[in-house]
């Protein structure tokens, strides 16, 4: 029978406490980040970009954008709403993020800031793949997307969306909300490899978390 030698024992050992800190990674759920940029006019690339904060204001030509990162693969939407419940930028985007790979949102929208949106607050779904209840959310963003829906059906499932989200945000393990900063902090154009800044939203497993951002 092969003895193990003593550097042998010590390298099975890593590899035993490497494997069981990934299955804790996954048993423990997702670790997620978010922030929320204002971009406009101006600058030298035409363009800058900062982050959100309690100072922005709407204006012409201003537009909205999330980044978000995630330690595990996961899905991601935001539906944003006026004081009064109404949908704004339409239909939410369900988009599948890939794992520690920073993404933009809207990808296939624009997020207009310009004042006439009456924008309130953007809720952000994120969702283990495996999560049962964002199906339910799911399938309400699906019904939205029918065509020739008339004006009363869609306003209908645009207040079914506000509710499923309203009844998760009174969960005090599955809801969050984002720390808008007191004042602007100008970012650059592309996030390297240091991941976003901020702290960590957990989404525990099989479950999803809302992310409710106070535009207002």
């Amino acid at each position: 029978m092969p003895v193990l030698t003593g550097q042998f024992r010590v390298s099975m050992l890593a590899v035993s406490v490497m494997c069981g800190q990934h299955l804790c990674g996954q048993q423990g759920g997702i670790e997620f980040k978010a922030q929320l940029l204002l971009q406009q006019p101006g600058g030298k690339a035409g363009g800058k970009q900062e982050e959100f904060s309690k100072q922005a204001r709407p204006g012409p030509e201003k537009v909205l954008l999330l980044r978000v990162m995630a330690d595990q693969e996961c899905l991601a939407s935001v539906a944003g709403f006026t004081r009064d419940g109404q949908l704004v930028y339409g239909v939410p985007e369900i988009v599948q993020l890939s794992a520690n790979v920073i993404k933009a949102m809207p990808v296939s929208k624009k997020w207009t800031f310009n004042g006439t949106e009456q924008l309130a607050e953007m809720d952000l779904v994120v969702a283990d793949p495996k999560s049962f209840e964002f199906r339910t959310y799911s399938d309400l963003v699906g019904k939205m997307s029918r065509p020739g829906l008339s004006d009363e059906v869609r306003q209908a499932q645009a207040g079914a969306i506000r509710e499923w989200i309203d009844t998760r945000l009174r969960s005090g393990t599955t809801a969050q909300n984002y720390s808008v900063k007191e004042n602007p902090v100008q970012v650059g154009g592309v996030v390297r490899g240091d991941g976003l800044p901020g702290p960590s939203i957990p989404v525990p497993a099989q479950k999803t978390t809302i992310l409710r951002i106070r535009i207002q």
